[in-house]
C-alpha cells in the first residue's frame, strides 16, 4: 500500500471515530409540562423540551413513537440551554399517556428523555371532594399517523 493511501485511510478512520464520539456525546434532553402533569379536560398544557444550545429540531413523541411532532422553533432558555414548547390547547382523554423528547443537533439525534406521564382528570369543585379519574393513566395512542398533536 502506498504511503499516501495509508495516510488517507488513517485520516478517514480518525474522522469516523471523531464523528462517532461526537454522536455519543449529546446529553439527554429533559421534559416538563406546564402547568403540570394532571390536567382537567378542556384545559391547556404545554410540554417543554430542553437540551443544549445549538439544537436545530426538537421532537415530542407519544409512548410508542407512532405519533410525534417536530419543531424548529427553538429558543435559548439560558446561556447553556435551548428549549421548545409544544402546546395542546384543549386537553381530552385521548391526550393522556406517556410523552418524551428527543432533539437533533447536526449530525445526529440525541437519546430520548425520560418519559413524562400526562393524566387527564376531572376535578369536582370542592377542596374536600375526591377527584374522579376519567381516563387510563397509561393512555394509548390511537391511530398511526405521524403527527396527531393539537399543537401548531
Amino acid at each position: 500500500m502506498s504511503p499516501h493511501l495509508t495516510a488517507l485511510l488513517g485520516l478517514v478512520l480518525c474522522l469516523a471515530q471523531t464523528i462517532h464520539t461526537q454522536e455519543g456525546a449529546l446529553p439527554r434532553p429533559s421534559i416538563s409540562a406546564e402547568p403540570g402533569t394532571v390536567i382537567p379536560p378542556g384545559s391547556h398544557v404545554t410540554f417543554v423540551c430542553r437540551g443544549p444550545v445549538g439544537v436545530q429540531t426538537f421532537r415530542l413523541e407519544r409512548e410508542d413513537r407512532a405519533k410525534y411532532k417536530d419543531t424548529n422553533n427553538v429558543s435559548q432558555a439560558s446561556p447553556s440551554e435551548s428549549e421548545a414548547r409544544f402546546h395542546i390547547d384543549s386537553v381530552s382523554e385521548g391526550n393522556a399517556g406517556l410523552y418524551r423528547c428527543i432533539y437533533s443537533k447536526a449530525p445526529a439525534w440525541s437519546e430520548h428523555s425520560d418519559f413524562l406521564e400526562l393524566l387527564v382528570k376531572e376535578t369536582s369543585g370542592g377542596p374536600d371532594s375526591p377527584d374522579t379519574e376519567l381516563g387510563s393513566s397509561a393512555g394509548t395512542v390511537p391511530g398511526t399517523e405521524a403527527s396527531g398533536f393539537d399543537a401548531p
